[in-house]
């Protein structure tokens, strides 16, 4: 079995190639790495740059939206400009953070710039799909292909008319997730991704084995070849 881990988090950048090559020998041939905040984005730029099996998505998640520089923008724009292998990401909205304010603002900004670039959007969110979607309805010519990280089964989002990848995470495995369970039934077999949401890569696995419980017409290597499209940026 061969896996690409479609989210995943840095614990130690100094110790992240490590990581991957023991995660590279139980089958994760490839790995989306995530940042969080401005502070993620040249280390996460740099293993993108040195290892042709990560991918970095750089961005700020909606947790850290107040914290942002003056020139967050700026150095954003400035990093896609110098490698043409990172996306966007993680960026979107959170309703369980009292900060919706300012992540509205940012997740807009973020969004404007990966339409720009054309790069794929690691896209972050909870308890806010009616809003993320109404945003991105404004957009709707435009958008890059998504990919919904840690998706929660909602339809409206699965019936969106854009180009939505919808990435599972070990809680599929876990029966008090049950929307989310039954999504993987109604998710196209094109449009599954599997990950870790960790730094543990290896978490990608029981995520694999979760979804093929559920969904016995899609094989490790469809959600792979799903990954690739993403991986290689559409």
């Amino acid at each position: 079995m061969k896996y690409i881990d479609a989210h995943c988090h840095l614990s130690n950048p100094e110790n992240f190639s490590d990581v991957f090559m023991r995660a590279n020998a139980n089958g994760i041939v490839g790995c989306v790495l995530n940042s969080v905040s401005e502070s993620d984005w040249q280390s996460i730029s740099k293993l993108t740059h040195d290892n042709a099996n990560i991918r970095g998505a750089i961005g700020i998640h909606p947790w850290h939206t107040e914290t942002v520089s003056k020139s967050w923008q700026d150095n954003l724009i400035y990093l896609l400009n110098t490698n043409p292998n990172l996306m966007i990401g993680e960026i979107g909205l959170d309703k369980t953070r009292d900060n919706f304010a300012s992540q509205e603002k940012v997740f807009i900004s973020a969004l404007e710039i990966a339409i720009k670039f054309n790069r794929v959007i690691n896209l972050h969110c909870v308890h806010a799909w009616e809003r993320v979607l109404e945003i991105l309805k404004s957009y709707r010519h435009e958008l890059p292909t998504i990919v919904a990280h840690g998706f929660d089964g909602t339809q409206n989002a699965i019936d969106f008319d854009a180009d939505i990848y919808f990435s599972y995470s070990p809680n599929i495995a876990n029966p008090k997730y049950k929307r989310m369970a039954g999504s993987v039934l109604r998710v196209p077999k094109n449009k599954i991704l599997i990950e870790s949401d960790s730094s543990d890569l290896s978490r990608v696995i029981l995520t694999a084995r979760g979804v093929s419980a559920i969904r016995s017409d899609v094989s490790p290597d469809d959600i792979l070849q799903n990954a690739k499209r993403i991986f290689f940026n559409g």
